[in-house]
């Protein structure tokens, strides 16, 4: 099978070849080099180095160089961006760039982030306690943040990406309240993902390690979900009985420079045989370490072949 063929026949339920795997680091381009184009060949050197089966590309450029958000009247401050404009644009560039490089038959992700980090980073820890204070006001600006994020995100798919890697913060004990994001921001990350129902693959990235609420976000749309199993839970076999779709998981990414060749190899072979070789993308639960040695890297592959 070809990847494409591969992680689709996993995502539908067939039994592919293979369990077909992906992994992603950062790569912190130097941003005086110009990170539009740069990250393009870094993405394609990873690529054509470790060949995995989907190449998920980071969004290693920042939002937009636009104000902080210091006090809650600022939030209303916030506009809806241009997708083709700023960072955003500098980003569809660097897609663009690999896409045209990138063998047609390997699937290509964009990463988008959610409502919850932007408004974080943006508000610098604030978030929180200014929606507790003023939650009208806030919504001004998780409305314009939301409704930038879909555009951009579906402008990725529109040029050539086949789907999104749409990282969802907040949604853990570490975050918001269970109550909180339910009420509050569950429906942001619902559109952003409606926003690319025509994508042949989203993937859905729940970022924690404390108490996820993987019942409550699991089944927003999405053809499969990634999160961090053996670091944060719930297990393999957990995940399983609540989603009945594809997952991706089984590498430990928060010990991977730590573990052996053979170690990582038996995460993955243990993964697969919890997960089932149908359904199933073997993964980290988040980035693997930059300065990862390569030989552990490719770990990956021999655990899946």
């Amino acid at each position: 099978m070809t990847p494409r063929e591969r992680v689709l026949a996993a995502i539908n339920g067939e039994k592919p070849d293979r369990v077909p795997f992906c992994f992603w680091y950062h790569f912190n381009p130097d941003p005086a080099a110009g990170p539009d184009s740069k990250m393009a060949q870094l993405e394609l050197d990873f690529f054509n180095r470790y060949k995995p089966d989907i190449l998920k590309v980071m969004h290693d450029i920042d939002f937009e160089p636009i104000p902080k958000i210091e006090s809650i009247d600022d939030w209303a401050k916030l506009e809806r961006l241009d997708p083709h404009a700023g960072n955003f644009g500098k980003q569809l560039h660097t897609l663009g760039a690999i896409r045209a490089e990138l063998d047609p038959d390997v699937p290509m992700l964009a990463t988008v982030f959610g409502v919850y980090h932007y408004a974080e980073l943006l508000s610098e820890g604030r978030l929180l306690t200014h929606l507790r204070a003023d939650a009208s006001a806030v919504h001004k600006g998780l409305s314009a943040l939301a409704d930038s994020l879909a555009t951009y995100a579906a402008t990725t798919v529109a040029e050539g990406s086949d789907g999104i890697y749409y990282a969802l913060l907040g949604a853990s004990a570490a975050g918001a309240s269970r109550q909180e994001y339910n009420e509050q921001f569950l429906g942001y990350d619902r559109l952003i993902l409606h926003a690319v129902d025509n994508a042949s693959m989203n993937v859905l990235h729940l970022h924690g390690y404390n108490d996820l609420y993987f019942d409550l976000v699991h089944s927003l749309p999405a053809s499969a979900v990634c999160w961090s199993d053996i670091a944060g839970g719930p297990s393999i076999q957990e995940a399983r009985k609540i989603h009945k779709g594809c997952l991706m998981a089984g590498i430990d990414e928060t010990q991977f420079v730590n573990l052996t060749r053979d170690q990582i190899i038996t995460q993955g072979r243990e993964a697969i045989a919890a997960a089932g070789d149908s359904r199933f993308i073997l993964g980290p639960g988040c980035s693997i370490p930059t300065d990862s040695d390569p030989e552990l890297i490719e770990a990956f592959r021999l655990a899946v072949e």
